[in-house]
């Protein structure tokens, strides 16, 4: 079965966010971070895959690609390549191994080289509001996991502590004999 892809310009969308643009200007580091920790934990949410790219001219080590875990990789492209140009190529690889190969990126003329490459295109707010969604969506998952469990754990405690003979004797009642 084919996944989705999520291909984020890193530097844009960090410019986007009024947090993460406000992080940027004590710490681009830090900035950079807290993006790949919130994509790292939307991609899994998900089930996306993710490529997270950055400009390499912002960066001392210039180009390189790092999987962070399996289904996402930190792209910094090579100096004098742009994200742009990175993320249009990736999407021209990836279309048709993919469901949908989405990219991120609130640059006009960005978004409208990916849609001709056969990408689809999502504003960098807008990325930003799906995220949030999804945190509601994980919370409530887990709240309702948690009561299940509690409710299971419930049960089975009272039955956990009654001996072999009283048990057998309840569940003789139970059934009416």
């Amino acid at each position: 079965m084919l996944k989705d892809i999520l291909i984020v310009d890193g530097y844009n969308v960090i410019f986007a966010w009024t947090h993460l643009k406000k992080l940027a200007h004590e710490s681009l580091e830090h900035a950079r971070m807290e993006l790949r920790d919130r994509l790292l934990n939307y991609g899994k949410f998900k089930g996306y895959e993710v490529i997270l790219v950055f400009d390499g001219k912002y960066t001392k080590s210039g180009g390189s690609v790092e999987a962070i875990t399996s289904g996402f990789l930190e792209v910094y492209t090579e100096d004098g390549e742009t994200a742009d140009s990175f993320i249009e190529r990736e999407v021209f690889l990836r279309k048709g191994k993919y469901t949908n190969v989405y990219v991120v990126t609130s640059d006009g003329a960005e978004q409208n080289q990916i849609l001709g490459s056969g990408g689809l295109r999502i504003p960098a707010r807008e990325l930003q509001n799906m995220i949030r969604i999804a945190k509601e969506e994980e919370r409530l998952q887990y709240a309702h996991e948690h009561r299940r469990d509690q409710f299971s754990l419930r049960r089975n405690e009272v039955g956990g502590l009654l001996s072999p003979e009283v048990a057998e004797k309840l569940e003789k009642l139970r059934r009416g004999h």
